[in-house]
C-alpha cells in the first residue's frame, strides 16, 4: 500500500523545498510534485524531515543513590512527540563489572521503547577483562566508548588508562567519547565550596568552571592524538572548549564537540532563581554558562 504525503516542506541536509514523499511499504520511493498513491496526507504548512537521532540520552540511569527521571517507555514517548526516532543511550558498568554483563542490564530495561535505540559502552575501570571485551562490544554492533574524566572516585578512569582504551579502540576502529572536566580539580573545588557552606545550586556551577572543561578536553585531545584515534567531546558547553576543539580541528585532527540544545539555550542565571527547585532542577556537568559561551557553542555549529 503505498502513500503521498502531499504539500509538505522537504527539508534535506541541504535544502528545503515544498514538494510530495511517495512512501511504498516503509520506504520512500519518489519525491516529486502531483504523484499520486493509495492514501494521501495534506502537510501543507508542515515540513517533512527525517526522524531525528538524538546520540546523548541517559534513561533509567543508576547515579550517585538516585535514577534519572525517564525510563525507556516515557524518554523514547518523549522523543516520538518532538520527532527524534532514535536514542543513544549510555550503558554504564559499574566498577569492575563485565561489560557484557553491564550490557545485559541495559537491554532488560529497553523492552517498553518506542523507538530505535542504540548503545554507548562507558568504560569505568581497566583491565585485561576490558580490554577483551571491548572487542566483543563493537562485534555486537556497539563502536563508540565514553570516558569519563569526571566524577572522581565513581566513574573517573585516570590518563593512563583513557591513553590505553584509546589506543584499543584505534585498534577496533572505535570512537572513543569523553566527558571532558578535570575531577581532580572539581574534587577539590568542591570541598572548598562545602566546607565554606555554598551547597545551593549556584556553588554546583562555582565547582566547575569553564577552565576545568577547557583543560581536561585539550588533554583528551592531544591523548587521543597520541592514540591515533578520532576524539567526540560530549556535551562542549564552553569557549575553552570549544577553543581547543576549534584548534585541533584547524590543524587536520579528528575531533568532534557536541553541543546540548540546554547549553544552547539556557544560561547560568537558572541557578538564581529564587525558587530553589527550579534551580536544583537544573543542576547537571557541565553546567549552564553565561551568554557569552553560547554565543560560541552557536558559532561553532554554523
Amino acid at each position: 500500500m503505498s502513500k503521498v504525503i502531499r504539500g509538505g516542506t522537504v527539508v534535506t541536509a541541504d535544502l528545503s523545498y515544498v514538494a510530495d514523499v511517495k512512501i511504498d511499504g516503509d520506504v520512500i520511493v519518489e519525491i516529486g510534485h502531483n504523484l499520486s498513491g493509495d492514501e494521501v496526507l495534506d502537510a501543507s504548512g508542515c515540513y517533512i524531515m527525517p526522524g531525528g537521532i538524538d546520540p546523548h540520552t541517559h534513561l533509567e540511569m543508576p547515579f550517585m543513590g538516585t535514577y534519572s527521571a525517564d525510563d525507556f517507555e516515557s524518554g523514547t514517548r518523549a522523543a516520538l512527540s518532538g520527532g527524534t526516532t532514535m536514542v543513544v543511550d549510555f550503558c554504564l558498568p559499574n566498577p569492575n563489572q563485565s561489560l557484557l554483563e553491564a550490557l545485559q542490564m541495559w537491554d532488560n530495561k529497553t523492552g517498553k521503547a518506542s523507538t530505535d535505540y542504540s548503545f554507548h559502552m562507558a568504560v569505568t575501570w581497566w583491565g585485561e577483562q576490558v580490554f577483551n571485551e571491548m572487542a566483543e562490544v563493537v562485534d555486537r554492533g556497539i563502536t563508540s566508548f565514553k570516558h569519563f574524566m569526571a566524577y572522581k572516585g565513581s566513574l573517573m578512569v585516570n590518563d593512563d588508562e583513557m591513553f590505553a582504551s584509546f589506543q584499543r579502540c584505534a585498534d577496533l576502529g572505535a570512537l572513543p567519547l569523553v566527558h571532558a572536566e578535570n575531577g581532580d580539580v572539581v574534587a577539590a573545588m568542591t570541598a572548598k565550596l562545602l566546607a565554606e557552606g555554598n551547597n545551593g545550586p549556584e556553588g554546583h556551577a562555582y565547582s566547575r568552571p569553564p577552565e576545568v572543561e577547557g583543560e581536561a578536553t585539550n588533554r583528551a585531545i592531544m591523548i587521543a592524538d597520541m592514540a591515533g584515534v578520532p576524539l567526540y567531546v560530549v556535551h562542549t558547553s564552553c569557549e575553552q572548549a570549544h577553543e581547543a576543539i576549534r584548534r585541533a580541528r584547524q590543524k587536520g585532527m579528528r575531533v568532534y564537540g557536541e553541543p546540548l540544545i540546554q547549553h544552547l539555550v539556557l544560561d547560568e542565571s537558572e541557578y538564581f532563581n529564587p525558587d530553589w527547585d527550579h534551580a536544583a532542577r537544573r543542576v547537571m556537568s557541565p553546567p549552564f554558562r553565561n551568554k557569552q559561551h553560547q554565543d560560541s557553542l552557536w558559532a561553532g555549529l554554523q
